[in-house]
């Protein structure tokens, strides 16, 4: 009872100081201007992103949904340098299949592979609250691309894995241990100048993780492959609405990362 109590406060509190203190002080255009500059440093286009996104969505506007972030943006950018040559990709965490279309249209021409636990998997039937057709209609739409390819299977296996790709996203659970394991995994699948993208990093230490959505052990597990020069890393926002962004201990990022040691 007194946790509930305390948990509700903790939200009610945040929110009062976003309504009166964050948002009537967020300058969205400063963020804007850090992102597109992040964006010219790795030699993509945003605006250019944009109008090859919005496209597809005016043809498929359940691309357009709740999940949707900065990352799609990304990959729009990618599809479009030609320098990038995506012929394969690994997503880990296929969730409601979306994102797999997304990247199905945005790289036509590459063979996708995409991986998810089992819907028998305990942590698949306990969290993010599935609805009872969740499964059938991530299905479905998995069937609209003949280039997408599904599995059941939990990323850890990747350990085995001996393929090779040239774009891999890591969106699987966020916290120890298992997105420490997917980003060393990555490292060993990536080809040659092959880019890695990684959800939901948080800079900063974050009370109460756990083990699924809220962790600090992706960006912990990027800087100490970075100090040792096996990778290098930006962050991108993820987001950047004030909602999402003005409060700078909740704020998260997608990482662009690519490895620097090639035997």
């Amino acid at each position: 009872m007194i946790i509930k109590f305390y948990n509700k406060f903790i939200k009610f509190y945040n929110l009062i100081l976003y309504v009166l203190i964050y948002r009537p002080n967020y300058k969205f255009d400063i963020f804007l201007n850090k992102q597109e500059k992040l964006f010219d440093k790795h030699n993509l286009n945003r605006k250019k992103a944009i109008e090859k996104l919005n496209f597809i969505k005016k043809g498929y506007p359940f691309v357009d949904n709740l999940m949707a972030s900065e990352h799609q943006l990304i990959f729009s950018a990618i599809s479009r340098n030609e320098t990038y040559k995506i012929r394969k990709i690994l997503e880990i965490g296929t969730y409601d299949g979306i994102n797999s279309f997304l990247l199905s249209q945005l790289f036509p021409s590459a063979k996708i592979e995409t991986i998810d636990l089992d819907e028998d998997d305990d942590k698949f039937k306990n969290f993010y609250n599935r609805p009872k057709n969740f499964v059938f209609n991530r299905d479905e739409i998995l069937k609209k691309s003949s280039n997408i390819f599904f599995f059941k299977k939990n990323s850890l296996n990747l350990i085995f894995d001996n393929n090779k790709y040239d774009l891999i996203w890591i969106d699987g659970a966020h916290g120890y241990p298992v997105v420490c394991i997917d980003i060393i995994n990555s490292i060993n699948l990536i080809n040659e100048n092959g880019i890695i993208l990684c959800d939901d990093i948080y800079s900063n230490k974050i009370k109460n993780a756990d083990e699924m959505f809220r962790s600090h052990a992706s960006h912990e597990t990027l800087s100490a492959l970075k100090k040792e020069n096996i990778i290098d890393f930006d962050l991108f926002y993820k987001r950047l609405d004030s909602k999402n962004n003005s409060v700078e201990k909740s704020r998260k990022f997608v990482g662009i990362i690519k490895k620097n040691n090639f035997s």
